[in-house]
C-alpha cells in the first residue's frame, strides 16, 4: 500500500513540475516575443509601445491557434497567397469638399482602432483633407470597421455609395482584414497596418491606385503618406 501511495505522490509531483515548467516556458517565450517587438521599435515607445507589442503577440498567437498552425516565412506566404492592399476600381468619385465625418466601430480590434486614429491624424496633418470624428454611425460619412475574410486576397477595402449623377460620395465603409493584418504568417508590422489604414482612407478621399512610392501604391502597404499623395488630393479637390 505504501508503494502505491508513493507512486501516486511521485506522479502528482511530476505532473505538477511539468505543468509549472510548461507555464514558465510559455510565459518567458511570450515575454521574449513582446521584448523583441518592442525593442525593434515597430510598436512605438514607452508604455504605449509595450501595450501594442503585447496586443500584437496576443493577436498573432490567436490567429495561429485559430487557423492551420503553420508558420513559415511571412514574405514567402505573402507572395504565394497573392495578398494585395485591396482590389479598388477607379471611379473618379470624391466628396463635394475636402472634408468628411468619420466614425470608428468600437467593437473592432484595438490594434485597428489605433491604426485608424493614427491614419486619420496623418491625413489631417497634411492640410489637404480633413476628417472629423463623430460619435454615432448615423452622423458619419466614412465608417471605419474590420472584416475577417480569407476568401479575398485583400488586406483592406473601401466600399463606397456614390451619387451616379454627380459622381460624389454619399457614404464610404472602410474595412481592415484581420485575417491578414493580424496573422503571424503574413508578418504585418504595426507601421504597415497603419499604412494600410492610410491607403484605404485615401480611397475614401477619392484617390486611386498608382505604382509610385506612394501610400496609394497598389502592390502593398510599404509607404505612408507621401508628398505626391498630398498633391494628388489637392488636385482632386481643385475647383
Amino acid at each position: 500500500m505504501k508503494t502505491i501511495f508513493s507512486m501516486i505522490r511521485f506522479m502528482i509531483r511530476a505532473i505538477w513540475s511539468l505543468f509549472w515548467g510548461l507555464f514558465w516556458t510559455l510565459a518567458l517565450s511570450f515575454a521574449l516575443m513582446v521584448g523583441i517587438l518592442f525593442f525593434s521599435g515597430k510598436t512605438g515607445k514607452g508604455m504605449d509601445g509595450v501595450s501594442r507589442a503585447v496586443e500584437t503577440v496576443v493577436n498573432q498567437v490567436e490567429a495561429y491557434l485559430n487557423r492551420d498552425g503553420s508558420f513559415g516565412s511571412p514574405s514567402d506566404q505573402t507572395a504565394q497567397d497573392g495578398v494585395t492592399t485591396d482590389g479598388h476600381t477607379a471611379t473618379g468619385a470624391r466628396w463635394d469638399q475636402p472634408k468628411a465625418t468619420v466614425y470608428i466601430d468600437p467593437t473592432i480590434d484595438r490594434a485597428f482602432v489605433r491604426a485608424y486614429q493614427e491614419a486619420v491624424k496623418a491625413w489631417n496633418q497634411t492640410g489637404a483633407f480633413t476628417f472629423q470624428f463623430v460619435k454615432t454611425e448615423e452622423e458619419a460619412d466614412v465608417i471605419l470597421t474590420q472584416m475577417d475574410d480569407a476568401t479575398v486576397s485583400a488586406a483592406g477595402e473601401a466600399e463606397s455609395q456614390t451619387n451616379v449623377l454627380t459622381n460624389r460620395f454619399q457614404k464610404v465603409t472602410v474595412r481592415l482584414n484581420r485575417h491578414y493584418l493580424l496573422s503571424w504568417k503574413y508578418g504585418y508590422s504595426n507601421q504597415r497596418i497603419v499604412n494600410t489604414a492610410e491607403h484605404e482612407l485615401g480611397h475614401a478621399i477619392g484617390l486611386d491606385h498608382n505604382e509610385e512610392e506612394s501610400v496609394m501604391q497598389s502592390a502593398g502597404s510599404f509607404y505612408s503618406i507621401q508628398e505626391m499623395d498630398i498633391q494628388a488630393v489637392r488636385q482632386l479637390y481643385k475647383e
